[in-house]
C-alpha cells in the first residue's frame, strides 16, 4: 500500500514542470495524464503511489525503485494494469512473482494505491533464489578506520565541493526539522530521510550541485546511502590521500 500528498506532487509539478516527472512516468503514463491545460496532478499521484505500491511486493533491499520499469497504463474497462519490464521484471521473477494487479483511489488531498502480487503456479517449479546480497550490500557498523577516512575526506574537501555538499544536506534538513545534524556515516535511506518520491528531487539536486548527469536506471544505492558516500562518489575530484 502507499498514499501520495497531492500537494506535494503539486509543489514539484511547480517547481521543476512536466520534465521531473519524465523520470517517473513513461511517455505513455504521461500521456494517459495530460489534459488541455497540462498534467493532472491527481492522475499523477494515482500513478506514482500504484508504482510505489508494486514496488513493495517486490520485496528488494538495497536497490532503488525502477520507475520507468513498473508502468500503470489504463485497460480499455478504466482499470490500471501494470505492465513489468526489464530490471522489475527480474526482480518479479526472482520472488516467484507472475504479476501484479492494483487498485487506485483518489481523494482532495491524497491518492492511494493497494497492490498485491500474484505468485506462480504452487504446483510448478520452484521459483529462482534471489541471489545472496553481496556484503557491501548489508554493511554492518562502520569500522573505526572507515570512519575515521569518512570524515577526513569530508574536512579535506575544496571550498567548492563543500559549498555542494552543504547544499545536499541543508536539504535533507529542511524536510526533517526535526534533526539539527546529519553524521556523514548515518544511512540516509534506513533512516528514510529520503524516501521513493523525494528520491527523484534529490538526484535532480545532485546534478544541479555536482554538474553532473545520473542516470536513475544505474544509480546504485550504495553510491548515496551517506554523505560521506555522496560525497566520494560525487563531489570529490581526487582520491584523498
Amino acid at each position: 500500500m502507499d498514499i501520495v500528498s497531492v500537494i506535494r506532487v503539486r509543489r514539484l509539478l511547480d517547481a521543476h514542470g512536466e520534465r521531473f516527472f519524465s523520470r517517473m512516468l513513461t511517455p505513455g503514463e504521461l500521456a494517459d495524464c495530460s489534459t488541455s491545460t497540462g498534467l493532472d496532478v491527481l492522475s499523477l499521484c494515482g500513478r506514482i503511489a500504484a508504482k510505489e505500491a508494486a514496488f513493495k511486493t517486490l520485496r528488494v533491499r538495497n536497490r532503488v525503485l525502477p520507475w520507468l520499469d513498473i508502468v500503470m497504463r489504463r485497460a480499455d474497462g478504466g482499470w490500471p494494469v501494470v505492465q513489468l519490464r526489464r530490471a522489475a521484471a527480474e526482480m518479479a521473477a526472482e520472488s516467484g512473482i507472475t504479476q501484479i494487479t492494483v487498485s487506485i483511489s483518489h481523494d482532495v488531498d491524497y491518492a492511494v494505491a493497494v497492490a498485491a502480487p500474484i505468485m506462480g503456479d504452487p504446483f510448478g517449479p520452484e521459483p529462482r533464489p534471489r541471489p545472496e546480497p553481496q556484503s557491501q550490500s548489508q554493511p554492518g557498523p562502520p569500522s573505526r578506520t572507515a570512519t575515521t577516512t569518512a570524515l577526513t575526506a569530508l574536512m579535506t574537501r575544496s571550498p567548492a565541493m563543500n559549498e555542494g555538499l552543504q547544499q545536499v544536506k541543508d536539504w535533507i534538513l529542511k524536510r526533517h526539522p526535526d534533526r539539527e545534524d546529519i553524521a556523514p556515516t548515518l544511512d540516509l535511506i534506513e533512516n528514510r530521510l529520503i524516501d521513493s518520491l523525494s528520491f527523484v528531487e534529490f538526484v535532480f539536486l545532485l546534478e544541479e550541485q555536482s554538474g553532473r548527469s545520473i542516470e536513475m536506471e544505474t544509480l546504485k544505492v550504495d553510491a548515496v546511502r551517506t554523505l560521506a558516500a555522496i560525497e566520494s562518489n560525487f563531489f570529490c575530484a581526487t582520491e584523498v590521500k
